[in-house]
């Protein structure tokens, strides 16, 4: 690994454990057994170091998603994929979940765009889906956008006991986040009443 490498992934690991506040530079130079010079000659700061990490990160949880989604035999499929990939990648990426929902670090621009880039694409895949899904015929005709926000909106609220790692587990029953999200996606797709 590359000594810009080296920094970003103790970087990611000291801000995980420590915080993005508390972690310095010198903290950083002293995991890896560089000077902090060394750290300076590739960012400039603490926040040009967590731009990258963020922006990493966030390119890495799209590429893995569209992946999956790519992988779905039908529109129900792709749904599935899609959302139970955003959750599991999404734990995985505790600092990048954190930093973009953090309203402590709304005065930073990357973060603000990060955000902006991330609601952008959640929402223009979860359409897509719904598109192809009306136009096969698996689910009725409906308007595509505004049911693409409303699940949007949804899948946000799940967000944080996951990344959590409380998934949805009522009191006294443990359940995976496959099953939880299959059970959400059901209940969304085909409610819980008889026709």
């Amino acid at each position: 690994m590359d000594k810009k490498g080296l920094i970003l992934n103790k970087a990611k690991e000291l801000i995980g454990r420590l915080g993005f506040k508390k972690t310095t530079m010198d903290d950083i130079a002293k995991a890896i057994g560089m000077g902090k010079a060394s750290i300076y000659y590739y960012f400039s700061s603490k926040e040009d170091i967590l731009r990258e990490i963020i922006e990493s990160e966030g390119q890495k949880l799209r590429e893995m998603i569209e992946m999956e989604v790519g992988k779905g035999k039908n529109a129900k499929d792709k749904l599935r994929r899609y959302a139970i990939t955003r959750f599991k990648f999404l734990r995985k990426l505790g600092i990048y979940y954190t930093t973009i929902k953090d309203e402590l670090y709304r005065n930073l621009d990357f973060i603000e765009k990060e955000r902006h880039n991330f609601d952008a694409f959640d929402f223009g895949v979860i359409k897509c889906i719904l598109d192809e899904g009306v136009k096969s015929g698996e689910f009725k005709p409906i308007d595509t956008e505004y049911y693409a926000y409303l699940l949007l909106v949804a899948i946000r609220g799940l967000e944080f006991p996951v990344v959590l790692g409380e998934s949805f587990s009522p009191p006294g029953r443990k359940v995976s986040v496959d099953y939880a999200i299959n059970t959400y996606l059901d209940i969304l797709l085909h409610g819980i009443a008889y026709e």
